[in-house]
């Protein structure tokens, strides 16, 4: 008889590496890093525009590093016409939604294809356990 599996820094890690594995092969092409990516998504999540000052402070968060680290990324996505930064504001510009929009279908698309083994019961338990582990970690490093 098989040993259950039990959740471990090791599965996480290979879970975690794998989902960034297939992440970068949709951004081939793009020029978008994965701190770019999420730098992206987290402009085009907070409506028509945020303050330069939060979405560096929520991608810094995101991504647990420092502020001007994101700040490069803002830079970069600005200066590949992706964001638009007015008077400490940053929204997404048409070629910015596009691209987000595109890239976000097909992470989608993956995601459903990866889940679709899984239970919604097991997902729900699964997401449930690994919310309150990243909270302990994020405890931790406050």
């Amino acid at each position: 008889m098989t040993a259950p599996i039990t959740l471990n820094p090791q599965i996480l890690g290979q879970a975690e590496n794998a989902h960034r594995a297939l992440l970068e092969r949709t951004l081939t092409g793009t020029g978008l890093t994965y701190r770019h990516w999420v730098t992206l998504k987290i402009a085009a999540v907070s409506g028509p525009a945020i303050q330069h000052e939060q979405l560096a402070a929520r991608a810094a968060g995101a991504l647990k590093i420092d502020v001007q680290a994101v700040g490069e990324s803002i830079t970069h996505l600005a200066s590949s016409g992706l964001l638009d930064v007015r008077s400490g504001a940053v929204g997404l510009t048409a070629r910015g939604h596009d691209l987000h929009q595109r890239l976000s279908a097909a992470i989608g698309q993956t995601i459903s294809r990866l889940y679709s083994a899984v239970s919604a019961e097991d997902l729900q338990v699964a997401g449930r356990v690994l919310a309150t582990i990243t909270a302990h970690a994020n405890t931790e490093l406050t």
